[in-house]
């Protein structure tokens, strides 16, 4: 031991940021290859604000962090999202270099390496003054421990994750900052840390428990008087408190009501007991996926994991834990231990997140546990080395802390690599990890509709075959979990028309989407596509009315049942309603004003048919038939003069 610290104590900070930034190329590397996937299209590929460049800065700070994915302000989770530090980095780089996968990888990938080197300096820095013997040793293995930690690659392998990477690495910086006021004051060290905080709360909520947890380090570990700490939560309390007025200005508060869609709020059919017993249940998978990263998944919503009660003997076990967890974290306040204070800042920092106070939108991520699990390295780095320190009193010690140790380089290491190609894109994410959500609607939802885009472009028949029957089996699956899922309904839809051309059972899906959101405009326009490939008109009369029952102020469906009821139903009277009622929904639309007239004409009401006729060709003034239409219309009433202009007109465009 002695010698392996003297090792480390000899290394330069310098050579400490080299292992980091190798160490994170060995276990990253693989991602810069990698393209876009998951949420990266809320944020980037797909977010008009991105897209924009620094013309789009603007709308970035001013608005919720969804509004350039959706077009207009939608909460779909409580309290809304307002990160816009990380959004306002990719307009940054779409600005310079377009849509470029690669560089937003490295970035990442980089932002990771000076986190692991942050939290190897804040740790020392921290122990210098307690730990004298072996700080730097633990300040190096938390470091190390938290950059090959698998639960990670949600965060640097999805772009999208640079919040999470911001959150930390400011919050870092600002306690790098506080500690060097302490250690050498400077009037620049107390401003630079108001601005670090500030922008690691621009990045993330989640940020704001550093508000708490430096005070709490500072008391744990530094020689700082009372009055000082209280003087440093006071300085932090400052960017806090504009963040929290900015945030309330932007987006009304950290409230809002809660999703009443189970996408959006997986506790949605929970009664009181289930949601609290649920949660605790998800905290043991978190506490399992620290020591044992395995499997790893995207998608923790409905039902990957299932609603329980406090009968299950998983949250008994979780509560027995919590207990123990709390007597060691106040055991330890006295003698101020490393474990204490790590108990301590894991649950500051996990709270927010952990769906115990307010919803955060899905069960669980494994994302949420990134800013945590900081202290957890930092815990059992603590722990082995303490247990490795006694080996000459225990035998079986020594073997046992370096198998431990094996375990956890060898297997982590494995393990982050292997896991970052699945975010290779989204059609091997989804894929992948609906082998392991196997309950999960999303999961299914995403495999299948990723499954049905890959079919499209494939040129081999069978083949597509065997994708949309996969596609298929997987969109059922989801709503058979999840029954009124829109998405997976309208993407079932779509298969069922391209794999089987089973137009009327394509169509049922959509008549559910629209039933459920009457505003889904592309169940609306599918519907309309795969009713118009169908030759069977009393099935085309009987949707469209279905779906005219549901909303009667859409042009497209009065437009449709006025055509069939004048075409082919022979009903004169209904088609005259219907296309009516059509014009008076968009007048802009030529064909409704030229087949109503054609109604009117048939059923001798030619005055009627005049006045539409003209208001087709007020729109469309080129159109032949129109024009012929006027000019006999306008000869039944005794109008030569302008049957003959009529005329003239339709000579000189057919010529």
């Amino acid at each position: 031991m002695e010698s392996i610290s003297t090792t480390i104590n000899n290394l330069s900070n310098y050579k400490i940021f080299l292992i980091a930034l190798i160490g994170s190329f060995i276990l990253y590397g693989n991602t810069l290859h990698n393209n876009y996937t998951l949420d990266d299209a809320i944020v980037i590929t797909k977010n008009e604000f991105t897209k924009q460049g620094f013309k789009g800065l603007s709308k970035i700070l001013t608005t919720d962090s969804f509004t350039g994915f959706f077009g207009k302000e939608k909460k779909l989770v409580a309290g809304g999202r307002y990160r816009p530090l990380s959004v306002a980095s990719f307009a940054m780089e779409y600005q310079f270099f377009g849509e470029n996968p690669f560089i937003s990888h490295l970035l990442n990938l980089i932002f990771y390496a000076l986190i692991v080197f942050l939290i190897f300096w804040v740790i020392t820095s921290l122990l210098s003054q307690t730990l004298l013997l072996h700080q730097k040793i633990i300040s190096l293995s938390a470091a190390l421990l938290f950059m090959l930690h698998p639960v990670h690659t949600e965060v640097v392998a999805n772009i999208k994750g640079r919040d999470e990477l911001f959150s930390v690495l400011f919050s870092l910086l600002t306690f790098w900052a506080i500690l060097k006021h302490l250690q050498k004051p400077h009037w620049i060290w107390l401003p630079a840390s108001i601005i670090f905080l500030f922008m690691a709360a621009m990045s993330k909520e989640n940020s704001l428990a550093f508000v708490f947890i430096i005070p709490l380090a500072l008391y744990f570990f530094a020689s700082v008087p009372i009055k000082k700490i209280a003087s440093t939560t006071i300085l932090l309390l400052v960017p806090a408190l504009i963040f929290i007025i900015i945030r309330q200005k932007v987006l009304g508060g950290f409230t809002a009501p809660i999703a009443d869609e189970l996408m959006n709020n997986p506790f949605l059919d929970a009664s009181t007991s289930q949601k609290l017993a649920t949660v605790f249940y998800t905290w043991i998978i978190y506490f399992k996926l620290l020591f044992f990263p395995h499997p790893l998944t995207f998608d923790y919503y409905p039902y990957h994991i299932a609603l329980v009660g406090f009968n299950n003997g998983i949250v008994v076990l979780m509560l027995v834990l919590l207990i123990l967890l709390a007597v060691i974290a106040f055991n330890g306040l006295k003698n101020k231990t490393i474990y204490s204070f790590s108990i301590i800042a894991f649950a500051a920092s996990f709270l927010m997140v952990s769906n115990l106070f307010f919803p955060v939108g899905t069960f669980m991520n494994e994302r949420f546990v990134f800013m945590p699990s900081l202290y957890w390295s930092f815990a059992i780095s603590a722990l082995l080395i303490s247990i490795f320190q006694k080996s000459n009193t225990y035998k079986f010690v020594k073997p046992l802390i370096w198998a431990i140790s094996l375990y956890l380089l060898l297997f982590f290491t494995y393990k982050t690599i292997a896991r970052n190609q699945a975010w290779k894109d989204d059609l091997t994410l989804f894929t992948t990890d609906v082998k392991t959500s196997v309950n999960g609607a999303k999961s299914n939802c995403s495999a299948g509709g990723k499954l049905w885009e890959y079919g499209k472009t494939l040129k081999d028949t069978a083949e597509q075959k065997v994708q949309f029957n996969l596609s298929e089996i997987y969109l059922r699956k989801a709503v058979q979990i999840h029954p009124t899922y829109s998405d997976a309904w309208l993407l079932l839809g779509n298969v069922l028309f391209d794999n089987k051309q089973n137009i009327e059972e394509s169509v049922q899906c959509y008549v559910k989407v629209i039933q459920w959101n009457p505003n889904n405009e592309n169940a609306w326009q599918n519907m309309d596509i795969v009713l118009q490939n169908s030759s069977n008109k009393e099935l085309q009369l009987n949707y469209y009315l279905k779906a005219n029952t549901i909303n009667q102020s859409r042009y497209l469906m009065n437009y449709r049942l006025g055509v069939l009821y004048g075409r082919y139903f022979g009903d004169l009277n209904k088609s005259i309603q219907y296309l009516s009622q059509a014009t008076k929904l968009d007048p802009t639309k030529a064909e409704a004003f030229k087949d109503l007239g054609t109604a009117f004409g048939i059923s001798g009401n030619t005055k009627e048919a005049y006045t539409a006729f003209r208001k087709a060709v007020a729109i469309d003034p080129d159109d032949v038939q129109t024009l012929t239409n006027l000019v006999f219309a306008s000869q039944q009433l005794g109008l030569a003069a302008e049957a003959q202009e009529y005329l003239k007109k339709v000579e000189m465009i057919k010529k």
